[in-house]
């Protein structure tokens, strides 16, 4: 029997560990993503069942689209990414920072996008596929203290 997969990013922390050790413990094989992270991901896997940490920086965009294509040759019942990595810089609604914002573009937005399209692309399963992009609700309930976001 082949185990379903899950590549969850930012998956080393906070809500990104949780939905981890939630398709853990549900039979899942899942690829956690870390950014600077490292320890707390190798941690991390070493509690579940079926797991496997990499590495990525996703402000580079091609290195996160290589990254899905690699992981899509190795597992062969691939069903979902979880796009949960993001980054929290302050700025301030009165004068935005470019490069905070640039940053957050990158990672919290369009790498996110290009990831989905490769997935959408490489992945096998025959269990259907589904992406998830987690959100904050800074989305829905913006204040000035992380504007970028």
């Amino acid at each position: 029997m082949i185990t379903p997969s899950v590549l969850i990013t930012g998956a080393a922390k906070r809500i990104g560990a949780e939905m981890a050790r939630t398709f853990g413990r549900n039979g899942w094989h899942v690829v956690i993503h870390y950014g600077s992270s490292g320890a707390e991901a190798q941690a991390l896997a070493a509690t579940l069942p079926s797991a496997e940490t990499i590495h990525c920086d996703l402000n580079d965009a091609a290195a996160a689209v290589s990254m899905i294509e690699q992981i899509a040759q190795r597992l062969d019942d691939w069903r979902v990414l979880i796009n949960s990595a993001s980054v929290f810089s302050p700025d301030d609604v009165t004068e935005l920072d470019l490069t905070t914002n640039r940053l957050a573009m990158q990672i919290n937005a369009q790498t996110p996008v290009m990831m989905a399209q490769a997935f959408l692309r490489h992945a096998r399963t025959n269990g259907g596929r589904r992406i998830i992009h987690v959100t904050d609700q800074k989305l829905e309930n913006p204040n000035p203290d992380f504007f970028s976001y």
